[in-house]
Formats: C-alpha cells, sequence, structure tokens
C-alpha cells in the first residue's frame, strides 16, 4: 500500500502543471483551490501516519 503512496505522490509531482490547469478551471477561487489541495495533503499525511503507527503497533 505505501509503494501505490509513492507512486501517486511522484506521479502527482511530474503532473503538476497540467493538475493544477485542472484544479484552476474546476475551482476558479484561489481560496477555494489552496482547500481542497490542503485536504488532499492532510488525507495522505493521515494515511502515511496511520500506516506508520500500525507498522509500530
Amino acid at each position: 500500500m505505501s509503494h501505490i503512496l509513492i507512486v501517486l505522490a511522484v506521479i502527482a509531482f511530474l503532473f503538476r502543471k497540467p493538475l493544477g490547469r485542472i484544479l484552476g478551471r474546476q475551482f476558479p477561487n484561489r481560496a477555494k483551490r489552496q482547500q481542497v489541495l490542503g485536504t488532499i495533503i492532510t488525507a495522505f499525511v493521515l494515511v502515511i501516519v496511520l500506516r506508520v503507527v500500525v507498522l509500530f503497533w
């Protein structure tokens, strides 16, 4: 599962310009766009933290 997250993070990094354009079109309001990005980043961080907690449980 963690390798899938790493692959997704690399893909998101490589395609950040097209993803930014898609998000810009979907959410023209800058504050709303940053809120969506923050939610996505928070979800990734929570999944990683949960995996680390389970690993050391």
